[in-house]
């Protein structure tokens, strides 16, 4: 195909202006221009670049395996992307994605190579940072209570590396009240992240004060305004566990499903408790209300956020057949089947 010679100055136009860094060579692999993009990030102009061959910029990282795989996929597919370490001018060894396709003629004939690629640098120091972020977040929650009447097992799995869920509790050792909260931030990431960690600092600011449940949670929602911003909002569980009077009340705000085991014989196996309850941050004075059971040896319960209780629902787990300790092992293999696409987490409780 011909193009005029406005056509070929406005494609010459696309090739100086473009972010991406772009080599082409020929078909013996002798460059034969790169873009300022390229020059940017290699160091390497034009005039220094011409007739040399892009092992200029091999960083030594790679194993020899890895480059006869690439000229593999280029010569059978026609096609090669992926990460790699190159080296700059300067001797800096930085990451990149490259994207090699190789180009032929009408008769099929090898005629150059075109070669596209970004800087990965500081793509892989944020990556970096969100993962420690993610660790340290992992790292400061409360570890699984543990007492002589009263187990608790949990699940956490981030989507990605930081998670949207959070959960805390506090152990009121004279009363014996296990008391604590389940939080779903609406989103993913860092954002989410900051807001769970915001609320968790009303819950603890909450936490001691001598008023019903339900008026706790009113305070937190009328607090969480000002943190949540504007069109977001938070799905929450609070729980009150009172050991010694075989209670469990709770407050449902957008998390409104349990799951609840009780040992009865007329009622073995897992149901499915369900209460309406407004999201967290939808309305300032928003009112709520508390629930309870009864519980006693034997009996116990699972709190989920959606990332969890969307999968119970669609794969359809014969919940009626199974105890709080089958349940929390099945959750827990969702992880390694790649089943997720939430954050997930789970609390499990068994009365002893």
């Amino acid at each position: 195909m011909d193009y005029d010679q406005s056509t070929q100055h406005i494609f010459a136009q696309v090739f100086e202006f473009a972010q991406e860094g772009i080599c082409i060579t020929n078909a013996q692999g002798d460059i034969i221009y790169v873009n300022p993009a390229f020059t940017k990030t290699t160091g390497f102009t034009l005039e220094e670049s011409l007739g040399k061959n892009p092992r200029i910029l091999k960083s030594g990282r790679h194993s020899y395996g890895f480059y006869t795989q690439m000229w593999k996929d280029l010569t059978k597919k026609g096609q090669w992307q992926g990460e790699i370490w190159n080296k700059r001018k300067n001797g800096e060894i930085y990451p990149e994605w490259l994207n090699i396709h190789a180009v032929r003629d009408e008769k099929a004939v090898l005629t150059h190579y075109v070669s596209i690629f970004r800087d990965m640098t500081d793509e892989m120091l944020i990556l970096k940072e969100v993962q420690l972020a993610g660790q340290i977040q992992k790292n400061i929650l409360r570890s699984d209570f543990s007492d002589e009447h009263l187990k608790m097992r949990s699940i956490y799995l981030p989507y990605h590396h930081l998670s949207g869920d959070y959960y805390d509790y506090r152990w009121d050792e004279k009363n014996r009240i296990l008391k604590g909260f389940l939080f779903d931030v609406m989103g993913h990431g860092v954002a989410a992240a900051l807001q769970v960690t915001a609320l968790r600092v009303l819950f603890r600011q909450v936490v001691g004060r001598k008023i019903p449940l339900a008026e706790k949670v009113e305070w937190v929602n009328h607090e969480a305004k000002s943190i949540l911003p504007e069109d977001s909002f938070a799905a929450a569980i609070f729980f009150d566990i009172d050991i010694g009077q075989g209670k469990f009340s709770y407050v449902m705000a957008g998390i409104n499903h349990l799951l609840y085991y009780s040992s009865e014989r007329g009622q073995p196996g897992i149901r499915v408790l369900s209460q309406p309850g407004l999201f967290l941050g939808i309305s300032e004075h928003a009112e709520f209300e508390e629930h309870e059971c009864s519980l006693k040896a034997g009996d116990g319960m699972i709190l989920l956020t959606d990332g969890f209780y969307d999968l119970v629902q669609e794969k359809e787990c014969p919940l009626q057949v199974m105890t709080i300790e089958s349940t929390l092992h099945w959750l827990d293999s969702l992880s390694t089947g790649n089943e997720l696409n939430d954050d997930a987490t789970a609390l499990g409780f068994i009365c002893c």
